[in-house]
């Protein structure tokens, strides 16, 4: 890796995506600098930093863009003191530590809608069964569950 020295800034903001913060876009336009040009499959983070509220209130009118500090697909920040954090909105105060970032552990699975028509089981007289059965009356949990051939197979787990 690559040791990185923050510029005098009052955050940073590490992006896998270029919309932050209601679709601004703090890494800016494209520039001729040491970076490549991100996009949401490169598999690289941006890090970039601002000077304080000023400076976002103008990265969110479109009037500025934020500093670009780094990019990379592994990111490892020293914390040197308690400091304030937030990450999607959850904030918190951090103690001292060292915190990485890996683009490899954001990635999220999606759903992709089928061509053709999906086989649909019938689970109406199942449903009757396990009513019958008076499953969902326990304290803990209840899941009912059916196999492939149609048979019931309840589980009950107290917690």
């Amino acid at each position: 890796g690559k040791h990185v020295e923050l510029p005098p800034v009052e955050g940073i903001i590490i992006l896998n995506i270029l919309s932050w913060g209601s679709g601004a876009n703090p890494w800016g336009q494209e520039k001729e600098d040491q970076f490549s040009k991100p996009n949401h499959w490169d598999g690289m983070l941006e890090v970039v930093g601002v000077t304080g509220v000023v400076h976002l209130g103008q990265i969110q009118s479109g009037l500025r863009s934020a500093m670009r500090i780094a990019q990379g697909g592994h990111i490892k920040i020293h914390i040197h003191s308690d400091m304030p954090v937030q990450v999607d909105g959850e904030p918190w105060i951090q103690a001292p530590c060292e915190v990485v970032v890996l683009k490899s552990a954001l990635k999220a699975t999606m759903l992709k809608k089928m061509k053709g028509k999906m086989k649909r089981r019938n689970t109406e007289p199942f449903m009757a069964q396990v009513a019958a059965s008076g499953s969902g009356t326990s304290p803990g949990l209840s899941i009912a569950v059916v196999s492939e051939q149609g048979e019931s197979l309840n589980h009950n787990n107290e917690f």
